[in-house]
């Protein structure tokens, strides 16, 4: 019996995350059976503060204790849990909280020189022992003590909505820490916070127009040094970066004393608060597949694999000589392409000052697969690295079949997701866009929660996506944080808004943390309430009735060009207001709300009105799209779910087995078809190889998901229509539905405490089988053809149930334990 994920508030082992008390969770493997009771122990240094006795409704998921936490301290953490039986196993951990509400010592300083980058510098005597640093730079930075970076993230502190807070990280320096004099550096870039964001050449200084640092370093509880006028400002070899155009770095540049910093704090901007981002880490590093000579004599690097995040190298090249590295996802023609990139940049020069050294950026990231080289001199390809950025989440689920092109197609869509998950859920990593689009982030979001390890990233979007709701009268942005300078700082369309809504849901669903639905829900609630307003101050019945709505982006059905669907947005727009009441209704029951009752009789009256306006006698949607279908299904709009899922089924048949939908049809159409009886019409959608399907980008190399069904025509040329990303992650939806349907693992409760287990074979695959590390433990489904027999491999971990439904069987309650079935 061994205790295995043991987190604080959804975080291993974390340091200086804001908290309001600690709220344990952990998983236990090898045993069987049912958990008895959980003890805790918590220790700050060597003084017990907390024990909780043998405690029986200690929730593995979720377990808040009352615990009074004080400024800058380490508690060291024991739970032991017993089963049933008798079996017990223990487990150890640590949190540390940062500066909480302790005021700062240090002040808010900023270069006098330049505000594009720059080095600030403070030299202190210290002895070795035990040290924290605690630190914020605005827009970017790394932090140096002794001449070695600090801590193992990158592009601190993150991109938030720095209007309403500013992210301070902690960090243990005490291995850095050395007897006699100590150099601490902060290295600062422009970053999201004043370098250039947005469409059409974006905006500068959205949040400020300087560079700031504030930092107190402390040991043992003494202040060793602050921020303060003495710090010395020193010329930085960063020439130029931010997160669009890349950056240019020039080691020859001697880090001269430039004069002293100026007590300045910024402006606009809200309070230090500790942290809530997860950490951007290295995670994979892709060494170069090919090395191309184009017919027009560029020299390309081909890494494989579509990615975030930089290209390290090992330079010995002479002083004076540059080198330039270009990002690209596509060749085109044999010759490199970045067309799509519109106006980033996205490259890196270095001006080699001599020296051997490891080269990489630091201000700045890209999206991309190739790397053109410019540089007079040879530069062996064994010497670059592709190096995978992205916040630091695990992945949790995974999804074999029998199809090398269907396994392609879900470890696409996995690369999609984490291409797209550093710091917010963008829409796409490469080009001059990169935001926290809220549509995009909603229609992922389940398959996120499946196979990602999601809450603590999401916890951080959702906060940011409350403050700025707060002065939007609960109104969701389309992009949080929102650039407020221009139309994409618009809000309330559907689907986009919604996310409000959708992504707390699912977070809850898939990971049952009950703390986190109770800090979403005013957000959620907030959504629904100003939709309400809306929609009463229109006379008539319970519906959306105006406004812009992207509703079914980028389907194919509508015989008009351009972006829009042919599904009605109103229609789309009425269908998510019903599901967000109801789930606003949910939530409220489930947290022990009076409003509950409010919010479910809202929901009705709203269903009531859709199926009066947009249904027919026979209660079966009236609008004949593949979308509006698969909306009255999976969102329970029909009374009439069998009859509805034929005529899905119907339209699918009539457009040669093939989808047409877009990023709210696309997200749940397998789910209707195999939930009305259809799976094999669901299979078969999966299969196709040609244009629109999912095995198209495939076949013609794609490793991440496409922003478009076509993006790139048959031909291997860029679709000319424009907006065409090539790691776009909403169409990789698809890998939820292989784990929810294909492989059968659904969360029956909150956080699978108890699962339903519907494994669905299809000859055409041949086997399939699904991993998952749940917040509850591991489950596992298998199912595999041998001649015309089928066999299944089911696992249940410790602490839960299921309800096993096999074809053909009579469903059946299944406990912990490794099950075969043929």
């Amino acid at each position: 019996m061994i205790i295995n994920h043991l987190r604080v508030c959804n975080l291993d082992n974390p340091i200086g995350f804001a908290m309001e008390a600690p709220v344990f969770s952990w998983t236990v493997e090898d045993s069987e059976g049912q958990q008895a009771w959980a003890a805790l122990s918590v220790r700050a240094g060597d003084q017990t503060v907390y024990e909780s006795g043998q405690c029986a409704d200690a929730d593995s998921l979720g377990w808040r204790i009352d615990l009074p936490l004080a400024p800058r301290t380490r508690y060291d953490y024991t739970l032991t849990v017993c089963t049933q039986d008798g079996v017990q196993a223990s487990g150890q951990g640590f949190f540390e909280t940062g500066k909480r509400d302790e005021p700062w010592i240090g002040q808010w300083i900023s270069p006098r020189q330049s505000q594009t980058s720059a080095l600030l510098r403070r030299r202190f005597a210290a002895a070795e022992g035990d040290a924290r640093l605690y630190l914020c730079g605005l827009g970017v930075y790394e932090a140096y003590l002794n001449g070695t970076k600090i801590g193992d993230e990158f592009l601190a502190p993150g991109y938030h909505a720095y209007d309403f807070h500013l992210a301070a990280q902690t960090y243990d320096v005490t291995v850095l820490l050395k007897n006699g004099e100590n150099e601490l550096v902060i290295a600062l870039g422009e970053g999201w916070f004043k370098g250039r964001l947005g469409f059409d050449g974006g905006y500068t200084d959205l949040y400020g127009d300087r560079l700031y640092a504030i930092a107190e370093l402390y040991q043992g509880g003494k202040l060793l040094t602050a921020t303060d006028e003495h710090w010395e400002e020193l010329r930085s070899p960063v020439c130029f970066a931010n997160i669009y155009d890349g950056e240019v770095w020039d080691s020859r540049i001697q880090p001269d004393v430039l004069g002293t910093v100026e007590i300045s704090a910024p402006e606009h901007c809200g309070g230090l608060e500790d942290r809530r981002s997860l950490p951007v880490r290295a995670q994979d590093r892709f060494p170069v597949r090919e090395l191309i000579r184009t017919p027009k004599g560029d020299t390309v690097l081909d890494f494989g694999q579509n990615l975030t995040g930089w290209v390290e190298f090992s330079s010995s090249l002479p002083e004076g000589v540059s080198i330039t590295l270009t990002a690209g996802e596509i060749m085109q023609d044999n010759e490199f392409y970045r067309e799509n990139y519109r106006t980033a940049k996205a490259e890196f020069t270095y001006c080699s000052d001599g020296k051997k050294r490891l080269v990489r950026p630091h201000f700045t990231f890209f999206g991309f697969r190739y790397m053109k080289v410019e540089c007079t001199e040879a530069v062996p390809a064994e010497c670059f690295t592709a190096v995978h950025l992205r916040s630091d989440m695990p992945q949790t689920g995974f999804v074999t079949t029998g199809s090398p092109l269907v396994n392609r197609l879900y470890e696409n869509a996995m690369w999609g997701m984490k291409d797209n998950f550093l710091e917010v859920p963008t829409d796409c990593p490469q080009r001059d866009e990169r935001l926290g689009w809220t549509g995009d982030a909603q229609a992922i979001s389940e398959t996120a929660c499946q196979a990602l390890y999601m809450p603590a990233f999401y916890r951080k979007y959702l906060w940011d996506m409350r403050a700025e709701q707060s002065i939007l009268g609960g109104s969701v942005p389309n992009v949080v944080p929102r650039i407020k300078r221009e139309m994409i700082g618009e809000h309330g369309s559907c689907p986009w808004a919604d996310a409000g809504v959708i992504i707390p849901w699912n977070t809850w669903r898939y990971f049952g943390s009950r703390d986190l639905l109770r800090e979403t829900y005013p957000g959620m609630k907030a959504w629904v309430d100003c939709q309400r307003r809306r929609e009463e101050a229109i006379p008539g019945p319970h519906l959306v009735k105006d406004g812009f709505h992207f509703a079914d982006w980028l389907a194919l059905d509508n015989p008009q060009p351009g972006p829009f669907g042919a599904t009605d947005p109103l229609y789309i727009s009425s269908a998510y207001y019903y599901r967000c009441a109801q789930i606003v209704a949910e939530a409220a029951e489930i947290l022990g709300y009076e409003e509950a009752a409010e919010y479910r009789a809202l929901a009705g009256n709203i269903l009531a009105a859709i199926r009066e306006t947009y249904f027919d006698a026979a209660g079966l949607c009236t609008i004949q799209t593949q979308t509006a279908a698969a909306l009255a299904v999976v969102f329970g709009l029909t009374e009439r779910p069998k009859e509805q899922g034929d005529a899905l089924n119907a339209l699918v048949k009539a457009n040669h087995d093939h989808l047409n939908t877009g990023f709210v049809g696309t997200p749940i159409l397998c789910q209707a078809l195999s939930m009305t009886g259809h799976h094999d019409t669901a299979v078969t959608i999966l299969l196709q190889e040609d244009f629109p399907s999912w095995l198209y980008s495939v076949k013609l190399g794609a490793t991440t998901i496409w922003e478009r069904w076509n993006s790139v025509l048959p031909d291997g040329h860029m679709n000319p229509e424009g907006m065409n990303s090539l790691n776009h992650y909403t169409y990789g939806s698809i890998a939820g539905w292989m784990i929810g349907y294909l492989c059968g693992i659904r969360p029956d409760q909150p956080g699978y405490r108890s699962a339903i287990l519907e494994p669905r074979p299809d000859r055409r695959l041949g086997q399939a089988s699904a991993t998952l590390d749940t917040a509850a433990g591991r489950f596992a489904s298998a199912w595999q053809y041998d001649g015309d027999r089928v066999s299944y491999d089911i696992t249940i971990p410790f602490g839960t149930t299921a309800l096993l439904r096999l074809p053909g069987q009579q469903p059946r309650e299944l406990k912990a334990g490794t099950y075969h079935f043929s």
